[in-house]
């Protein structure tokens, strides 16, 4: 079945980084009262895990003051986990860590944006005409090791540096440096061991002194050193109507770039104080953030209607994760998610709107599929093709079914639940037709969602 595809990409997870309890309160951070909806968030939430969408640990902070947590778990957890146990894999927050102790090298002039990556590693293509503020901002043309097919036989298996540098140097450019961006992993898996070289001290011990230990930060662990580290942080994706574990990185793999563990509330503590000049001077701070998201280092800007918030996500095995800062508000959002069958980005937005009293009716999960007719169902067919995929998806009418096939494979029966979406429920597939200006269908685009994934089709 083409659904297995699917399956398989989100189980492996290797390109990319219930029960209801409350969290338990973090010393560092003092709740406070504040005015938006407390019940309907907690109903929101409560419903993701109880309706297996998706289970969480979010923290929401004013001005150093924590005034709302909320953590879910999978039904058979029936055993809380203490904050020092229940710690979640941030995934490329890590990067926002390693751009801090970077510009932290830079203002005791042991490094310079415009240092070469040829003073350390001569043998990666470009090298010399590479330097440490493009890598930051994902400008160096370094080949994202993570995209290469071969990743699928060793992100399981313990990687020393020596194994990750030879994997690093073996790929060609993706284009000149700084003539373009691309997201890539290695720049900050180099950053780190660039960091070893020039402070003599292992990454480890670097993050853990100069950030952890620093700002109190009790429920994060950097751990890449060791075969068994992380092993007992585990994520689970859904299928065929229950939770399955998502097959785990060796952290070594990860690295720089993604091995920080830690929680909502350390992540809200971390990022107010860099926000607040405890890490890096405002200099530093103004040069992370950057003009553009293509030209920022460590951070990026997100916006969120008339506001906007600087941060990172992070995305790992099943993992997904998000620190925000409003510097506007003084207001920082962090979240993290071990099961997802839901897309994220509703999440984060619902969330928010929440807290912003916006507008946002609570999903129905409990609602009934509907019946269409014969002429409504062959309005939607057709055939779709998404950009960058080969995974092209025939829509038909079978009897009294929509199917959809992608080519080659099975066909699969969806049930409809609105005039725009469409499910599949054994494998977590949703599908959504595009609305048209006065709301109606627009019959030629469909987005597709299944757990992480997320993918625009358009009617060829």
């Amino acid at each position: 079945m083409w659904a297995d595809r699917l399956r398989r990409m989100l189980k492996n997870n290797s390109k990319n980084l219930g029960v209801v309890l409350p969290i338990l309160l973090m010393p560092c951070l003092a709740f406070s009262a504040t005015t938006f909806d407390k019940d309907k968030m907690d109903r929101y939430l409560e419903s993701l895990a109880a309706h297996n969408k998706a289970t969480l640990s979010v923290v929401l902070a004013e001005k150093g003051e924590v005034i709302y947590s909320k953590q879910t778990l999978l039904p058979n957890e029936s055993v809380k986990f203490t904050d020092d146990e229940k710690l979640y894999k941030a995934g490329s927050i890590t990067k926002t860590f390693t751009a801090v102790l970077v510009f932290q090298q830079i203002e005791q002039d042991k490094l310079t944006l415009t240092t070469p990556l040829s003073d350390f590693y001569p043998q990666i293509q470009n090298a010399s005409k590479i330097t440490i503020g493009q890598m930051l901002s994902h400008r160096s043309g370094i080949f994202n090791y993570t995209n290469d097919p071969a990743f699928n036989d060793y992100f399981t298996q313990y990687q020393d540096k020596k194994k990750m540098l030879e994997k690093i140097a073996a790929f060609s450019p993706t284009f000149e440096p700084d003539s373009s961006y691309e997201y890539s992993n290695s720049n900050y898996a180099l950053l780190g061991y660039i960091l070893e070289d020039v402070t003599g001290e292992s990454y480890t011990q670097l993050v853990q002194d100069r950030i952890i230990n620093k700002l109190g930060l009790t429920q994060t662990v950097y751990c890449a050193e060791r075969n068994d580290c992380g092993r007992k942080q585990q994520s689970f994706y859904f299928d065929n109507n229950e939770w399955h574990l998502v097959t785990q990185w060796s952290m070594s793999v990860a690295n720089s770039a993604g091995a920080v563990l830690s929680t909502p509330y350390d992540l809200a503590r971390f990022m107010r104080a860099l926000f607040k000049g405890e890490l890096v001077s405002n200099h530093s701070l103004a040069l992370m953030k950057g003009i553009t998201n293509t030209t920022s280092k460590g951070l990026f800007k997100l916006p969120f209607y008339n506001k906007y918030s600087y941060g990172h996500r992070g995305l790992i095995e099943g993992f997904q994760s998000d620190m925000s800062y409003f510097e506007s508000d003084d207001f920082v959002f962090a979240i993290n998610t071990d099961a997802l069958n839901y897309n994220f980005n509703d999440i984060t937005i619902a969330i928010l709107n929440i807290y912003n009293n916006r507008p946002f009716e609570l999903p129905d999960f409990d609602r009934k599929p509907i019946t269409l007719d014969a002429n409504q169902l062959k309005k939607y067919q057709g055939n779709f093709l998404a950009p960058n995929t080969n995974l092209d998806i025939k829509v038909f009418v079978q009897g009294k079914s929509l199917m959809m096939q992608a080519m080659g494979q099975e066909p699969l029966a969806v049930e409809s639940f609105s005039l725009h979406e469409f499910e599949y429920k054994p494998a977590g597939i949703l599908c959504k037709f595009a609305k048209t200006v006065g709301g109606g269908v627009n019959y030629a685009k469909f987005t597709l969602y299944q757990g992480n994934w997320v993918l625009n089709y358009q009617k060829q």
